[in-house]
């Protein structure tokens, strides 16, 4: 029996190995991709505190650009700043096989083209079948994405409510710059309850089709010696999909809860996981109230709402401001609890959730 499993490459994976291997652990990752990180299916933008919160330093290897924040574009051009503390545009697939390589550096083992069909509890810890092989393991991180098979297996599955993203890729000087030095978040009634993104990031013209965890109902995020991390756990922003800095956060805690496990031979230190990583602001209900709201508006709705905010910071916000607003237009008035999470969820997104 090994000490670690971890399923799954991409940034939750990379991430928790990397705390088990540094802590002296024998580790394998299982990739079902022949190589890591391919083929991309991210938007590939990250905060800086995104990176810098869990511990990684922003590396010219897979930067491809810096930006200034995000802004909110509503049907008729007007826009607001979303957050204005900086990111980066990355090369998702380099950043994927520098996360896994750290790992491999402090002693993990990785095997790609390897496909985990099955999981179950096994002699205190969990007995895997992949590629025809059986792996027992004391812990387990599964890592697997959107439709994971280590939570199904493990019986934390209740319901998966995922929804489906399209990517565009173009090089730059097929595409006029919009604002290079930004994200845009795009609204309207034409994406049909979602939203479009524009990234500043040359790449080479492709289409690209996924799913995206958005409401994920398990009973847990851990059971005895193991935990489901990122897409795999539904921990992903489903005001705007963002997906990285959950992941790598997630895969931080569970390899340290992973790590504290395997110290005390305690394999129900893991639950530990479920109660940090639901009290985050990663999990908070307000950002599933608020998305089911707000793809119920209307495109008239989203110009007038973005028009008193045009060309500024949401945080310039005032109560003097906002009651002048409500004298003007009262139609708004009937959307003031809306409006008030609508700031809630601001906040939340703009330090924690890209």
């Amino acid at each position: 029996m090994i000490d670690a499993v971890v399923v799954g490459a991409g940034p939750a994976g990379g991430m928790a190995a990397r705390q088990l291997a540094a802590a002296g652990y024998e580790t394998v990752i299982l990739e079902k991709r022949k190589v890591v990180g391919e083929p991309v299916q991210c938007a590939e933008g990250v905060s800086e505190f995104g990176l810098l919160s869990n511990g990684l330093s922003p590396d010219q290897e897979w930067i491809a650009q810096r930006v200034a924040g995000a802004k909110c574009v509503a049907p008729n051009g007007k826009w607001f700043y979303i957050t204005r503390l900086p990111g980066y545009a990355i090369d998702r697939a380099v950043f994927d096989r520098w996360m896994v390589d750290g790992a491999v550096d402090d002693g993990a083992e990785l095997r790609t083209a390897t496909r985990v069909t099955r999981l179950a509890a096994h002699d205190g810890g969990w007995r895997i079948e992949a590629n025809g092989e059986t792996i027992d393991s004391r812990v387990v991180i599964g890592a697997d994405g959107p439709a994971s098979l280590v939570a199904r297996d493990a019986g934390l599955v209740r319901n998966l409510e995922k929804i489906l993203a399209y990517e565009y890729r173009f090089q730059n000087e097929d595409v006029a710059a919009r604002d290079p030095e930004y994200f845009l978040l795009f609204l309207g009634e034409q994406y049909k309850g979602g939203y479009a993104w524009i990234f500043p990031n040359e790449r080479r013209t492709q289409t690209i089709a996924g799913t995206i965890p958005y409401r994920y109902d398990l009973t847990s995020l851990a059971a005895p010696g193991l935990a489901v991390v990122g897409d795999a756990a539904g921990i992903t922003n489903p005001m705007n999909g963002a997906g990285i800095h959950p992941g790598i956060f997630s895969g931080r805690l569970a390899g340290e809860f992973a790590v504290a496990s395997l110290e005390k031979k305690d394999p129900a230190a893991m639950l530990e996981y479920d109660r940090v990583v639901r009290s985050s602001p990663f999990l908070d209900p307000v950002l599933w109230w608020m998305i089911d709201r707000a793809r119920r508006w209307t495109d008239r709705l989203m110009n007038t709402v973005v028009e008193e905010l045009e060309g500024i910071d949401w945080r310039a916000l005032t109560w003097k401001r906002m009651l002048g607003t409500g004298v003007r237009k009262p139609s708004l008035v009937l959307h003031a609890r809306e409006f008030y999470r609508m700031i809630r969820t601001l906040e939340l997104c703009d330090r924690y959730g890209w």
